[in-house]
């Protein structure tokens, strides 16, 4: 499977893996599947830390180059065509970063590790 995860989700992998389903635990586990992580999640993170929203125990591109060496985690760049599929998205969800992930899933064959209901809106492949 080709998993990208959303933001809380790779947040909750690096803190807490008991906010994470059972399926999405053992999803990230498994070696063979391969994981993503969206620039726009490290925008959305970026934004979070430098209005102290969010705390994280080093700086975020440290702890991004660490932890995406550690778990084999591809970045997954934004792209013209993203960017136009996603404002072309309907509007279920207002979150510009989600909706970038959603329309970088689609684009890529991805299925999203994620815990928003609201993603189910859209014709996407979903774990939950």
């Amino acid at each position: 499977m080709k998993l990208l995860l959303d933001t809380c989700c790779w947040l909750w992998w690096l803190s807490d893996t008991s906010k994470l389903s059972e399926r999405q635990l053992k999803a990230i586990i498994n070696r063979e599947n391969q994981l993503f992580l969206s620039v726009a999640s490290l925008w959305e993170l970026s934004i979070k830390v430098n209005h102290n929203k969010l705390t994280i125990p080093q700086p975020l591109n440290k702890l991004v180059e660490r932890e995406c060496r550690i778990d084999n985690i591809t970045i997954l760049d934004i792209q013209a065509d993203h960017a136009i599929q996603a404002g072309n998205l309907v509007l279920h969800h207002k979150d510009p970063f989600d909706r970038m992930i959603i329309t970088q899933a689609t684009i890529k064959n991805l299925t999203i590790a994620t815990s928003d209901l609201v993603f189910q809106k859209y014709d996407v492949s979903i774990l939950f």
